[in-house]
């Protein structure tokens, strides 16, 4: 199955802003990712392609000589949001700088927007397949200020795990997949079992981290999903060996560790 870039890379197009913020900004924002094109030239580039009948997918990958470098996934989220506007105002015939309305190249998101199912049905402490799918494609989807208010309700819920996160020994080459793993798996948890999901102690986070259980016997569904998600890192970023793919994992179990012992009894039915 294939999956949005945990890393940074090009995310899901539906899930992306979407918004054209004007030259100066597409400029900055293609600078500090590794680009040596200003928004005029990638524009000219655009307009070539587009009368030459290419496809944009085969245009921004050539944006960029090397890997682009992102120093959070909002920040790709942002550029590609901006690339992608600013190809659909090219192919509408609206200039670089002219502010001007384009109409929706797609369906409103609404109509396409993957739903969760209902929040809190599933029983045990084990993420069924199911729930997995469901999540990481609502998430992969959600407009970009809707995830950051998700996001904030995680952190609001999950203070110490926030700050456990922040603590933790992480790569570099894994940082920011192991920050977004840990965010969907308690999204996951949230949607599963609603809630029964209570706050993680920092010290069960702690006891858990140099040694968790390893997550293929606590949480099967959950560890393909995360085995698929570090392939992907592994095939964007060479540095992300096997040492920092063992570290990262082990991040991963243990916050998902931590999190099913959180979970409150349930309910005689």
């Amino acid at each position: 199955m294939v999956r949005r870039p945990k890393s940074g890379g090009i995310a899901n197009e539906a899930g992306l802003p979407r918004e054209y913020e004007g030259p100066e900004a597409l400029s900055a924002l293609l600078a500090r990712a590794g680009s040596p094109f200003t928004a005029e030239e990638v524009a000219e580039r655009f307009r070539v392609a587009q009368g030459a009948g290419e496809e944009r997918s085969d245009l921004i990958p050539a944006i960029f000589p090397d890997e682009p470098r992102f120093d959070s996934p909002d920040d790709a989220r942002r550029l590609y949001g901006n690339l992608f506007a600013l190809w659909d105002r090219l192919k509408a015939g609206i200039s670089l700088a002219e502010n001007a309305p384009i109409p929706p190249a797609e369906p409103p998101l609404a109509a396409v927007r993957p739903h969760l199912p209902p929040r809190g049905t599933a029983r045990g402490t084990q993420l069924g397949s199911a729930v997995i799918e469901s999540v990481w494609k609502y998430l992969d989807a959600l407009p970009e200020r809707e995830r950051r208010r998700l996001h904030d309700r995680f952190e609001g819920s999950q203070p110490s795990i926030v700050a456990w996160l922040d603590g933790v020994p992480l790569p570099d080459e894994g940082a920011l997949a192991a920050h977004d793993l840990v965010f969907e798996t308690w999204a996951m948890f949230d949607a599963a079992f609603g809630d029964r999901v209570t706050a993680v102690e920092f010290g069960d986070l702690r006891a858990l981290e140099s040694e968790p259980p390893p997550l293929e016997a606590s949480q099967p569904a959950l560890a393909t999903y995360v085995a698929e998600a570090l392939d992907l890192v592994a095939e964007e970023d060479p540095g992300f060996g096997a040492p920092q793919r063992a570290q990262v994992e082990r991040v991963v179990t243990a916050a998902a560790d931590a999190l099913a012992e959180a979970l409150a009894p349930e309910e005689d039915a």
